[in-house]
C-alpha cells in the first residue's frame, strides 16, 4: 500500500514539475515574441491609436494605410541593392568557407589548430575596428562606393563563422570516400567539389543562411563604404532617407519595419532544418 502511495506522489511530482517547465518555457516565450507581436500589431493602426489608454493589443480601427505608403520607388531600390549584397556575400563566404575549412580539416600542417581557433576568435572582434583598415583598403583600391566593397566587408566578416561551421560537417565525413576518388584520379579540388560538398549540403546551407542575414541587416558597411544614394542597402537607405520624413508617425514606420523583416523571417521558415542542424553540428557525434 504505501509502495503504491509512493509511485503515485512520484507521478504526481514528475507532472507538477512538467507543467512548471512547460509553463516556463510558455512564458519565457512569449516575452520573446511579445516585440514582434507587438511590431505588426502597430504597423496595422492608425497614428491616433498608438498611444491610447489602455493600449490596444489588437487594433480596432484595422488599416493596410501604413502598408500602401510604402511605394516609394527608392525603397525597391534598395531591397535590389540588399539582395545583390546578401546573395553575393553569402555565396563567397561560403564557397571561401569551404576551400579553408577542407584543407583544415584535411591537410596536415604546422598550427593547425591555431589557424582554426584563430577564425573563432575573429568571430568575437569588433566589426568597427576592422572596418578602419577595410576603408583604407578600399579607398587605394577604389572600391569605395561600389557593391564591391560592401559585398567583400560583409563577406570578411561572415567568413570566420564559414570556417568554423564547415570545418565540424567536414569533420564527421569518412576520410575512405576521399582516398577511394583520389585512387581513382581525382584531384583534391575535384574531390572536394563532387564528393565533399554535395555531402555537407546542410552545412553549406546554414553557413550561407547565416551570412545572409548578417548581410542583411548590416547597417554600418552601408553607411561608411556607399554614398551613393542609388547603391544604399535597406538598413542605411531607410536610416538616412525615412527616417526623417516620418517625423514621429511610428505606424508607418513599423510598417516598413515588417516589410524589411519579412524575407529574412520566410527564409528561415524555409530553412530551419538546416539551420538548427549548423547550429548543434559538432555537437553529439
Amino acid at each position: 500500500m504505501s509502495r503504491t502511495r509512493t509511485a503515485s506522489q512520484n507521478d504526481a511530482r514528475a507532472i507538477i514539475n512538467k507543467l512548471a517547465i512547460y509553463t516556463l518555457t510558455v512564458a519565457l516565450f512569449g516575452m520573446l515574441l511579445l516585440p514582434i507581436y507587438w511590431l505588426v500589431v502597430t504597423s496595422f493602426k492608425p497614428l491616433e491609436d498608438i498611444f491610447v489608454v489602455p493600449p490596444q493589443f489588437w487594433p480596432k480601427n484595422f488599416t493596410f494605410k501604413n502598408y500602401l505608403a510604402q511605394s516609394d520607388p527608392r525603397l525597391v531600390q534598395f531591397f535590389v541593392n540588399s539582395l545583390i549584397v546578401s546573395v553575393s556575400s553569402a555565396v563567397a563566404s561560403t564557397f571561401a568557407g569551404a576551400l579553408c575549412a577542407y584543407a583544415i580539416s584535411r591537410f596536415q600542417f604546422r598550427n593547425k589548430n591555431a589557424l582554426l581557433l584563430f577564425f573563432l576568435a575573429a568571430m568575437a572582434f569588433p566589426v568597427p575596428l576592422l572596418m578602419i583598415t577595410m576603408y583604407g583598403t578600399f579607398l587605394k583600391l577604389g572600391l569605395l562606393d561600389t557593391y564591391a566593397a560592401l559585398i567583400l566587408g560583409t563577406t570578411a566578416t561572415g567568413l570566420p563563422l564559414s570556417v568554423w561551421l564547415i570545418t565540424n560537417f567536414i569533420n564527421q565525413i569518412p576520410v575512405d570516400m576521399e582516398e577511394a576518388a583520389l585512387l581513382d584520379g581525382a584531384s583534391p579540388f575535384k574531390v572536394l567539389i563532387h564528393v565533399v560538398l554535395p555531402m555537407i549540403r546542410p552545412g553549406l546551407a546554414a553557413s550561407a543562411i547565416f551570412v545572409f542575414i548578417t548581410s542583411w541587416n548590416e547597417i554600418i558597411m552601408g553607411l561608411t563604404f556607399v554614398s551613393s544614394p542609388e547603391l544604399r542597402t535597406l538598413p542605411a537607405g531607410i536610416t538616412l532617407t525615412f527616417l526623417g520624413e516620418f517625423e514621429g508617425d511610428w505606424s508607418e514606420m513599423m510598417a516598413l519595419a515588417v516589410l524589411v523583416t519579412l524575407p529574412v523571417f520566410v527564409l528561415f521558415a524555409l530553412t530551419q532544418k538546416a539551420v538548427l542542424k549548423g547550429m548543434t553540428a559538432g555537437a553529439l557525434k
